[in-house]
């Protein structure tokens, strides 16, 4: 009798030629754990607690167990250790393509980074490449900073101020400037927040149907939306010299000498947009609720912005001069990671903590039990940015505790680009404004299917002189 479920698997048995056209394995039961619900599996507790459920089914369970989301049977794979095998995957035998395929490729497409795996995902990662060098990075900062500063000034003016709506309106304006070369009114903003709205209701939906009464059906429908008007800009972005990221890429051209195609650069260009202004929204909204809520460390980040050019615009060389705010920064994405779960699919059998991993099985990570455990984290459940920096540097305790942009070849292309758009708005944010929470607020955060405050974080804001 063999010792391990693999073994019984009898190894001969070869990965698919194409592992695309496997079904998801659903050979979990060996492994401890549990699926909760009958079709909802524990969603509901997910939607409630994230973190509480992580925390249980490690305690309960260890790093290792099955798990059920929405109508998808898995593994739930928890702690840095398992989070360096699975995301370096120096196998590779963990599939970004089809950890994602049920929930992000309906839809953003064939193309999106997400979506791709091994040499064609390092292909396709080829036509951001001009895009996110220093040189365009400075461009884009020369972008943005005279759009957030308008949006900025404005918020003076309004009653009743909820940040999360207003910062989701400015960096969205700022983000089709940047990406898309639009001047961004506010019609054509209006118009594809909703659209993106639509996509992330549909991704909550549990039946891929598109019919109507179904959220798939409103995700489509969104999808729909977004791809004519990329579609619409495309030509233009070809033809015109401009510094914005859609003109990069429509000019990045394949080892052959072509240009990659109209289909390739919709996906990518909706993807991008949507990651990149969702989760620096939900960064921001986290960083201003705990500034407002610690008003020191809102002081020091002041001061620390005051003496770079007279507490005026940055620069792109300024950012480094400012090492509270970027700690700040890392600190909020450490409680509340912009992306609250990670998936794979194995390619091969293989084994996670000591335990018997099927083929095509899902894999799941919650980064932000990750950057929670007290392991690696001193007192990891209060606001520290001070951890981030020297001499403590709990980053460090782990090359994997801390994964704010994930790791391993799909890694964030637009990291910096996130991180530099948070510390540009933060730096003129409060060198306008002291801001305040309402007396007697009490935060209440929710992670799926994006991370924010369920009530839109209402801020006071007092002009500075």
């Amino acid at each position: 009798m063999s010792g391990s479920l693999i073994e019984d698997r009898a190894m001969a048995i070869p990965t698919p030629a194409d592992y695309t056209l496997a079904p998801d394995c659903e050979r979990l039961q060996h492994l401890p754990g549990e699926f909760g619900l009958p079709l909802l599996g524990i969603t509901p507790e997910l939607l409630r607690d994230q973190l509480g459920l992580a925390r249980r089914f490690y305690e309960r369970y260890g790093a290792v167990s099955r798990i059920q989301m929405a109508r998808q049977k898995g593994v739930l794979a928890l702690g840095p250790d398992l989070a360096q095998t699975i995301l370096l995957d120096k196998e590779q035998n963990f599939s970004s393509q089809m950890g994602y395929k049920w929930s992000l490729s309906p839809y953003f497409g064939e193309y999106y980074l997400l979506g791709k795996d091994f040499d064609e995902h390092k292909f396709q990662r080829r036509v951001m490449q001009t895009g996110f060098k220093t040189a365009a990075m400075r461009g884009y900062v020369d972008m943005m900073n005279p759009i957030l500063a308008r949006g900025i000034a404005d918020w003076g003016h309004t009653e009743d101020f909820h940040f999360y709506p207003a910062i989701k309106e400015l960096l969205l304006a700022m983000a089709l400037k940047v990406f898309y070369g639009v001047d961004g009114g506010s019609s054509v903003a209006g118009d594809l927040s909703g659209a993106f709205i639509d996509i992330t209701e549909g991704m909550l939906g549990l039946f891929h149907v598109d019919l109507p009464g179904f959220r798939y059906r409103r995700g489509q429908r969104g999808k729909r939306r977004v791809e004519a008007y990329l579609s619409g800009l495309l030509p233009a972005a070809r033809r015109e010299e401009r510094q914005d990221m859609l003109a990069y890429m429509a000019k990045e051209v394949r080892p052959d000498g072509n240009l990659f195609s109209d289909q390739e650069l919709v996906d990518h260009a909706n993807f991008l947009l949507f990651a990149a202004h969702d989760t620096t929204t939900s960064t921001l909204t986290h960083m201003m609720y705990y500034l407002a809520r610690y008003p020191e460390w809102q002081q020091r980040i002041r001061e620390e912005g005051s003496a770079v050019n007279d507490g005026g615009e940055l620069g792109y060389d300024d950012l480094a001069s400012l090492p509270l705010l970027e700690a700040t920064f890392f600190e909020s994405q450490r409680l509340h990671p912009s992306v609250g779960v990670m998936a794979r699919r194995t390619l091969r059998d293989c084994k996670l903590g000591g335990l018997d991993v099927l083929a095509n099985t899902l894999v799941f990570q919650f980064p932000m039990f990750t950057n929670r455990m007290d392991n690696w984290w001193q007192d990891p459940d209060s606001f520290d940015p001070a951890r981030f920096l020297a001499p403590r540097q709990e980053q460090k305790s782990h090359p994997f505790a801390f994964m704010p942009f994930g790791g391993g070849a799909h890694k964030c292309i637009g990291m910096h680009f996130g991180s530099m758009q948070a510390r540009l708005f933060t730096h003129l944010f409060l060198q306008r404004y002291e801001i305040s929470l309402p007396p007697g607020h009490k935060a209440s955060f929710q992670t799926v299917p994006l991370p924010k405050l369920r009530d839109d974080l209402p801020l006071h804001l007092r002009p500075l002189s």
